[in-house]
């Protein structure tokens, strides 16, 4: 059976079938686009994702500027960190990219990671 939700730390469920999250039992919907980052992000923990990569994810068919990404992060950020000022889970790394930091407690099918990423 798919997998429809992933615990991406001790007190965030990523609800793939709602498109959002849980924490603190609240649901919070997520754009389709923050979604996508998110769902990239948890299956790509620990591993520093370049922003043209992360470009590339959220606008597949558009030239874009790092600018436009950040704004999706301040918010993904407002959504899933304790204090949005002091990230833990979602990491600038300057120059580079950005660094997820948490390992999920369980994870999605690569495939059906890729087939969400790219609509």
């Amino acid at each position: 059976a798919p997998i429809d939700s992933i615990w991406i730390d001790d007190e965030i469920l990523l609800d793939c079938a709602q498109q959002g999250i849980w924490r603190h039992n609240q649901f919070v919907p997520l754009t389709a686009r923050a979604y996508r980052f998110l769902l990239y992000f948890v299956h790509h923990p620990r591993q520093i994702i370049p922003i043209p990569q992360l470009l590339h994810i959220g606008w597949p068919d558009e030239m874009r500027t790092p600018r436009d990404l950040y704004g999706h992060i301040y918010r993904l950020r407002r959504v899933i960190e304790s204090d949005p000022r002091h990230p833990r889970l979602l990491v600038t790394r300057r120059d580079a990219g950005y660094l997820w930091t948490a390992i999920p407690h369980n994870q999605m099918d690569s495939r059906r990671v890729s087939q969400i990423i790219s609509t």
